[in-house]
Order: structure tokens, then C-alpha cells, then sequence
């Protein structure tokens, strides 16, 4: 619980590609590294379980390596497949350059941030 801002915040650790067993919606989801270890099949199978825990408006921010990295590590993705994967009931309200820390990647590893809004007809 926050107490500068009088919110409450809830964590959940559960199987990703099982998120409706939480019982639970939620309006706001962070994704911090995950997105990108999806194979092609498995990210499919992950944005229909966020689809259905996520409130129609609500938003998720991810945090994925992206194309431009060239250094060893998990796989990369570009816009193209982060949009083409939200394509349907979705919105992608932004995708921004930045980087990705990690232990090791000195200065950090390319990354896209994404905020990306379920649409309130799915």
C-alpha cells in the first residue's frame, strides 16, 4: 500500500499464460522483461489471458528487447510485432526507444516501452 498516495497496489505472481485463474481484473499491468521470451504461438495465447484479466480501458506497459540490440541475449522484437500482435481489441497508445538495464549489457540493452490499452469491445 502506498502511503504518499493513499493507493492501493496488488501484486500477483501466477503462470502468465494461465492469468484467469487469479479469479481477479486488473487496470493496469506491468511487464518488465517478460514479453519478449514468448515464442510466436505462446505470445498469442499470452495476449488473450491479458485480454481477459484486463478491464476494457485498462493498460499495459511493457518493456521488451527490441530488434536494434545486437549483443547476445533473449529474443528481440520490433514494432512491427508488437503491434501486429495487438492488433485486434486492442490500442497502441505509444512505443518509445529506450533501454533495457541489465547486468550484462554495459549502458543498458535496446528496448521498446510500450503502453498498450484494451479496447472496450473485445
Amino acid at each position: 500500500k502506498s502511503l504518499a498516495r493513499r493507493i492501493r497496489v496488488n501484486f500477483r505472481l501466477t503462470d502468465a499464460l494461465a492469468l484467469p485463474c487469479l479469479g481477479m481484473t486488473f487496470h493496469s499491468v506491468i511487464d518488465s522483461g517478460l514479453f519478449h521470451l514468448w515464442s510466436d504461438e505462446e505470445r498469442v495465447e499470452f495476449v488473450n489471458n491479458l485480454g481477459a484479466v484486463l478491464v476494457p480501458g485498462g493498460r499495459y506497459f511493457m518493456l521488451c528487447f527490441s530488434e536494434r540490440e545486437t549483443r547476445d541475449g533473449p529474443r528481440r522484437l520490433t514494432k512491427a510485432e508488437i503491434r501486429d500482435t495487438f492488433r485486434d481489441g486492442w490500442t497502441i497508445n505509444d512505443i518509445q526507444e529506450t533501454q533495457f538495464e541489465t547486468l550484462i549489457h554495459e549502458g543498458g540493452a535496446s528496448a521498446w516501452l510500450a503502453t498498450i490499452s484494451r479496447n472496450a469491445s473485445r
